[in-house]
This record gives structure tokens, sequence and C-alpha cells, in this order.
């Protein structure tokens, strides 16, 4: 799959780069490939996330029925909200196809979130000692700082397969 190809290429080149803060990602995603082209990367924060299961409920159900699982870009303008750009495939050369909006009643949009999401306080504390240790250079410090924290957040994690653990550990 064309994604596989993608990640597969900043993999590679991730070997030669030392990331410290999540605001390198930006450049290490599009650095990582310069032929043909680099990679288009679209900075987004927690404010970019929708919960589009209101609006699929009112435009999708009778023009998309049966279709909607197929999807895999849908493009919305707002230069034209009367309809949707749609792709069945990742591939930039995909044909796109044109939707209508059967209903004329606008859907307002609802967050997902509406601030940034905490981490574990557990974590905040260490990521606030690798700055102390100065193992975080100094530049990045505010970013690390500036991340919310809490008490209640947990981990998301899930649990390791055995697989993926060492041998030694897989012992215990």
């Amino acid at each position: 799959m064309t994604v596989d190809s993608v990640h597969a290429v900043i993999e590679a080149n991730l070997h030669k780069t030392i990331i410290y803060a999540p605001s390198q990602w930006y450049t290490v995603f599009t650095s990582a490939r310069k032929d043909p082209f680099p990679y288009e990367v679209e900075k987004q924060t927690f404010e970019d996330f929708y919960k589009w299961d209101s609006v699929s409920e009112k435009y999708f159900k009778g023009n998309l029925m049966g279709k909607i699982s197929k999807i895999r870009i849908a493009t919305f303008k707002k230069s034209n909200l009367s309809t949707i750009s749609i792709k069945y495939s990742m591939d930039k050369s995909a044909k796109s196809s044109v939707v209508e909006i059967q209903s004329k009643t606008r859907v307002p949009l609802i967050s997902c979130y509406h601030s940034q999401l905490p981490i574990a306080k557990a974590k905040y504390n260490d990521l606030i000692k690798l700055c102390k240790d100065k193992v975080i250079p100094a530049q990045f410090h505010k970013e690390f700082t500036d991340i919310p924290c809490s008490a209640s957040a947990k981990d998301a994690l899930p649990e390791s397969d055995i697989e993926d653990m060492a041998p030694d550990e897989q012992k215990a």
C-alpha cells in the first residue's frame, strides 16, 4: 500500500535524525523524500478534529448508501458547500467523483475536543526531568512545559504482545 511505502521512507530517514520535540516531526516528514517531490504534510491541532457522524447521517445516507465504507478521501470546500469530492483510493492520481449534497440544511460540526488532551502526570514529570537534566535541549523546554497534564489522565498504550517483548521479558 502507498501508506506503507511512505512510512518506510520516513523510517529510513529517521536513522540519521535526532528528535527532541514533537514540533520537529513536521520537518522530518517533509524532508524524508526529495524526489519526485517532498511529502505534503498538514499541521493539525486538536481543533481540526470533528465528529462527522451527524454530517454523514444527514448527507450521505441516500446518495452514498453502501459506498461510504469504501471512501478513502472526502474533500469539503467552503467555497462550494453543495458538493463533496470523493475518491475510493488514496492514490493522488485516482479518479474523483463529485457527490451532490442532498440536504440544504447545514449541520453544525461538533468538535471532538475542546482543548488539548492532557498526558498523565507521571509522564509529564518524566519529560520535565529530561528538560532539567539537559537531555532535551533548552530551546524545546517550553514545548514540554506547555503540555497539559492531569493526575486522572491514563497512558493509552495497549498491552504489549509477547512477540514484541525481549526474550528475557517473556520469561517473567
